[in-house]
């Protein structure tokens, strides 16, 4: 047992400024500590206690007629002193400054900015006892988490400590000899951990706290992942729509998108990864669908360390990483962007042993339509990795060298007349079956005239891809020997790729 002098000595080392005792006597024993809550629980208190007010509970007593009650209730059960959180200007009621004179308490002031579960923690060691861990206190940890009123974990852990007097910590287990259990918070290494008690019976309820409050911020974390979850798939099919959608499409899809936090407004720069393998490796389509997700996860979490807001979409063949800045992304931060994107293919990589990438990554444009185009440019970056056999690295667009090249040549109101002629036979079409078949043209042209590669690119077979040319030559009337229809053709296909022409 030590004197009160000896604590107050100790928390004025610990908060130097922040300790000041208001009234009453110092150069007296403390027998036990205990954090009150309520006011009636300090008519529980034994002789010689320090009651330690609760946050909450020190601020709605103010300095007015309740707190004279609290005083003449700790009188009565001739506490030692009283432990408040009040501002450096507090000054108390003389009724209640008179009668703790009287009594012989001690009402002592904490600064509000002092944390008040590791004040506690140090009152209990230096006094000599260890707080009263009872079936009280673990029942109040368990009616909190059963109220459900705390959905944070670092609050929950805050909370569980102030009432059981001893700090709860979160992370790995440390090399100390400490009271610990296993968390679902954070990966198969996460403990929850305190100091242990000098009382065995106290470290049996303290460990049966740290599992009801672990089983408690596991579920906590599975409610956050399943949130996030459902917020990225909603973001994702809404940001797949953007993409695949003509410009009527997108402006229909807008609203929905800045509802759930898709900047459309910003400066975009789409990233296209096509998984190339992923039913061979895993094997089946339910586990396909399900590692899709995952690798979206992976995805966003692995891309989200760098500056600007992030969203993805997936779909059975295409992840789409969408990165939105305010402002055009100057060169460096086209620099770093392309850093990013080759470190979320490691990741990616590392999630699914043999998996086969090819990522193309799209130039920056501001708005919905640029967002559009820049997916656009993406898949045609893609195209050119499946190529040019560039597995596994992100491809610019703007490094294949022929975007100035081709909105030059677009840019003429004779040329942009000439292809909507060329395309006219397909106008009635639907939007789905007009661009299968004008990709389906322009895979096969990209890759000098390959079926085989151009099956292998389009995920078809080379019978599929012969048929669908031959077919597309005769509705638009292209002679396929001819070099200059030819030509025009595969200009004409790129250049509605890239999204500036609606046909």
């Amino acid at each position: 047992m030590n004197s009160l002098d000896s604590v107050i000595g100790e928390l004025d080392v610990r908060y130097p400024g922040s300790v000041e005792v208001l009234v009453g006597p110092t150069d007296i024993e403390v027998g036990e500590v205990r954090l009150v809550e309520r006011t009636e629980q300090v008519d529980d208190a034994p002789v010689g206690a320090l009651l330690v007010l609760e946050r909450g509970l020190a601020a709605t007593l103010g300095g007015g007629y309740r707190f004279d009650v609290l005083v003449r209730r700790a009188a009565a059960r001739e506490v030692a002193a009283l432990v408040l959180l009040l501002p450096a200007d507090t000054t108390l009621p003389i009724t209640a400054a008179t009668l703790a004179r009287r009594a012989g308490v001690a009402v002592i002031r904490l600064a509000p900015e002092v944390d008040l579960t590791a004040a506690v923690a140090s009152m209990v060691r230096h006094a000599g006892h260890q707080l009263s861990v009872t079936l009280d206190r673990a029942r109040a940890v368990c009616e909190i988490i059963d109220a459900a009123t705390i959905d944070d974990v670092d609050a929950l852990l805050d909370r569980a400590g102030l009432l059981i007097g001893t700090p709860i910590r979160l992370g790995a287990r440390p090399d100390a000899d400490v009271l610990a259990v296993r968390s679902d918070h954070e990966g198969a290494d996460s403990w929850l951990w305190t100091e242990r008690a000098r009382d065995p019976s106290a470290d049996t309820l303290l460990e049966m706290v740290l599992w009801r409050v672990a089983a408690e911020t596991g579920r906590l974390a599975a409610e956050r992942a399943r949130s996030e979850q459902m917020s990225r798939r909603s973001g994702g099919e809404v940001l797949v729509q953007l993409v695949e959608a003509d410009r009527a499409g997108r402006a229909a899809l807008a609203p929905s998108a800045r509802r759930l936090g898709i900047p459309v407004d910003g400066w975009h720069i789409v990233t296209r990864v096509e998984t190339d393998n992923l039913l061979e490796v895993v094997g089946d389509d339910l586990a396909a669908y399900e590692t899709r997700d995952a690798l979206a996860a992976v995805a966003l979490k692995a891309a989200s360390s760098l500056p600007g807001r992030w969203h993805i979409g997936h779909d059975p063949a295409v992840l789409l990483l969408l990165w939105t800045v305010d402002e055009r992304p100057e060169q460096e931060a086209l620099a770093r962007l392309q850093h990013q994107l080759e470190f979320v293919l490691r990741a990616l990589l590392g999630r699914v042993e043999g998996l086969r990438l090819f990522c193309g990554v799209g130039a920056p444009h501001p708005g919905l339509a640029g967002l559009a185009g820049s997916a656009t440019e993406a898949r045609l970056a893609v195209s050119s990795a499946r190529f040019r056999r560039r597995s596994s690295t992100p491809v610019p667009f703007d490094s294949m060298g022929m975007r100035a090249t081709l909105l030059e040549w677009y840019g003429s109101p004779i040329v942009q007349q000439s292809i909507d002629r060329l395309f006219a036979p397909i106008a009635d079409l639907s939007p789905a079956k007009r661009q299968a078949m004008i990709d389906t043209l322009c895979t096969y042209l990209d890759l000098q005239g390959s079926a085989a590669r151009a099956a292998e690119a389009l995920h078809l077979h080379r019978n599929a891809v012969r048929y669908r040319v031959q077919r597309a030559f005769e509705v638009l009337g292209i002679d396929e020997d001819d070099a200059d229809q030819r030509l025009f053709l595969h200009l004409a296909c790129r250049a509605q790729r890239l999204g500036e022409v609606d046909i």
